[in-house]
């Protein structure tokens, strides 16, 4: 592993110690809650629950944060890092799509923007990074940092001191539990346990931070547990899921968010020792998850209504085998050459796609419109020209926005273009449309599998066709904020995740500049602005070189499809 070179920081303007209580450094801590659902947390605190994010809602603010569109891992925590929306920072997925931009597992090098950090450590905040998502390549920073989930199963840790010690303390330190890989659905307690350690497991690596830097100013973590049990258990919690059984529920989300809010309020009380101070405290989630009652098979339906065709003759089969190179041909073809795919069908006696088709089964020369990746992404056809169609993108539009809720009759979706949603410099990356749907019960899934209908009650669970999840993100998250520098109110409506970059930065007394999102003024208290954290230099952009080799993508690509992602 190498470690990313950092990228030169602007100068920053710094007058004194960052400042709420009259020249007293403030002392904070951001606890990533991951995945963790506005709806079920209220709930749970309406039931006397999650006592830690009760004591802060009382004394400070409380309400939805709204993540990005997409409501995606990656997405959201590069706007969390950043302080920009996806169209700024490039990413939109897990992986990119081959037919906007170079094909590869998206991570930290191929992020445009600055991470928080590096304006903090400019001005000598000394912070730890633990297990945020999408960190990986690790950058050195001011302070400690290891990766988070989006990277490989190890997480890197720099500086080398840090990582001998926590290697020593946590030996069998990971990101996260990956569910596939341990066959969860074999015995789910046993799984739930896991999860639950690895909650204790990320707090222990947060606890020596403390002892590795006496001074820490920042701890910033994210524990990954409470996303993995919000896809595998919602099935078992709620009694009107389709696929309920009344004789085995289950509160396993309960429990995994309990471990949460738990070792939430040990850090806060280990932070406070270490500096002899009350910290500041701010508990948020990168996205919701909401439950799936119906699944809408977008390509599916583009494929019915006459906007995606499939070949009929394919050598995708071949990936991975002495015929791969064939295959990457293969799939070069299909989606550059218009006459391509309906060409190669006329061969016979050459294979036809599985019943997963790739991505390169798709016959691009033929195809109007297709959704790829994870939150109801839709990109316009290059190979047929149909990119650059606005009359197209505006009757898909159309026609998605007539699509009938399953149950209610209602319009089931709302549809947005890319220029109302993103803006930035990545904007041919992005997606032309993205469906969103007003019961969030609804799932938009992207998969080519030989769906019968495009529309279908979740009601089967199967690990090896749907990955058996029963819960998938939704736009509302959390946030939870007192202490130091935060004044007792609701979280203002229409709070986002990108304003959390400039929120922590105006905590540190430091002006924000140049980013999308502007701090929640009305969550901080009076501050003391001392510094301003400038807009970086172009080198700031995304890097352009590989991070990963062609095996280590593999096996990630490998996780991320058994999740459901790709």
């Amino acid at each position: 592993m190498t470690a990313l070179r950092p990228r030169p920081v602007a100068k920053i303007a710094r007058y004194g110690p960052a400042s709420s209580r009259g020249g007293t450094p403030v002392k904070a801590l951001v606890l990533g809650f991951d995945g963790a659902d506005y709806e079920l947390v209220s709930d749970l605190l309406s039931q006397g629950k999650l006592p830690t994010i009760a004591r802060l809602s009382t004394e400070g603010a409380y309400g939805p944060l709204r993540s990005t569109i997409p409501a995606m891992t990656p997405t959201a925590w590069s706007s969390f890092l950043t302080g920009l929306n996806p169209g700024g920072h490039g990413i939109f997925n897990f992986t990119t799509n081959p037919n906007r931009a170079q094909s590869r597992v998206e991570n930290a090098a191929s992020r445009s923007g600055t991470p928080f950090w590096r304006p903090l450590g400019a001005a000598g905040v000394r912070s730890a990074f633990v297990t945020i998502p999408f960190t990986y390549p690790p950058e050195p920073i001011e302070g400690i940092l290891v990766t988070g989930y989006g990277g490989p199963e190890r997480p890197a840790i720099l500086p080398e001191d840090a990582r001998r010690r926590i290697q020593a303390a946590q030996p069998d330190l990971v990101t996260a539990h990956h569910p596939m890989a341990e066959r969860w659905w074999e015995d789910f307690p046993r799984y739930t346990q896991r999860l639950i350690d690895h909650v204790e497991q990320i707090a222990d690596v947060c606890r020596l931070s403390y002892e590795l830097e006496p001074g820490l100013d920042l701890l910033c973590v994210d524990f990954m547990s409470s996303d993995h049990i919000g896809h595998l258990g919602w099935h078992r919690l709620d009694p009107d899921h389709p696929a309920h059984d009344p004789d085995d529920p289950g509160d396993e989300i309960v429990r995994v968010y309990e471990a949460i809010d738990a070792a939430c309020a040990n850090l806060i009380e280990v932070a406070g020792a270490a500096s002899d101070e009350e910290p500041t405290v701010i508990v948020l989630s990168d996205h919701g998850m909401r439950p799936i009652y119906w699944t809408f098979h977008l390509n599916r339906w583009l494929e019915e209504a006459g906007y995606l065709r499939y070949r009929r003759r394919s050598l995708q089969g071949l990936k991975r085998t002495r015929l791969d190179y064939a295959a990457k041909v293969d799939q070069r073809l299909a989606r550059t050459k218009r006459r391509y795919g309906r060409t190669f069908d006329r061969v016979p006696f050459l294979p036809r796609p599985g019943e997963d088709r790739a991505f390169g089964d798709v016959d691009f020369g033929s195809t109007r419109a297709y959704g790829y990746g994870a939150g109801g992404q839709i990109f316009l056809g290059e190979a047929s020209g149909a990119r650059n169609d606005p009359a197209l993108a505006a009757r898909l539009a159309e026609e998605l926005g007539a699509v009938r809720h399953p149950e209610t009759g209602a319009p089931a979706f709302e549809v947005l273009g890319k220029e109302q949603l993103f803006r930035g410099p990545h904007l041919a990356k992005a997606p032309d449309l993205v469906v969103l749907p007003h019961d969030e019960r609804i799932f938009v899934d992207a998969s080519r599998r030989r769906w019968t209908s495009s529309f279908d009650l979740h009601e089967r669970l199967d690990p090896q066709i749907s990955y058996g999840f029963s819960g998938h993100h939704g736009l509302n998250g959390i946030l939870a904020a007192a202490g130091p520098g935060i004044r007792p109110a609701a979280v203002p409506e229409g709070a986002e995740i990108v304003q959390l970059a400039a929120t922590v930065l105006r905590l540190f007394g430091l002006e924000p500049d140049g980013l999308d999102g502007g701090p929640l003024d009305d969550v901080l208290g009076d501050l003391e602005t001392v510094g301003r954290a400038q807009r970086q230099a172009a080198s700031a952009g995304a890097a352009g070189g590989p991070v990963y080799s062609e095996e280590e993508e593999r096996v990630i690509l490998e996780r991320l499809r058994d999740l459901g992602y790709e």
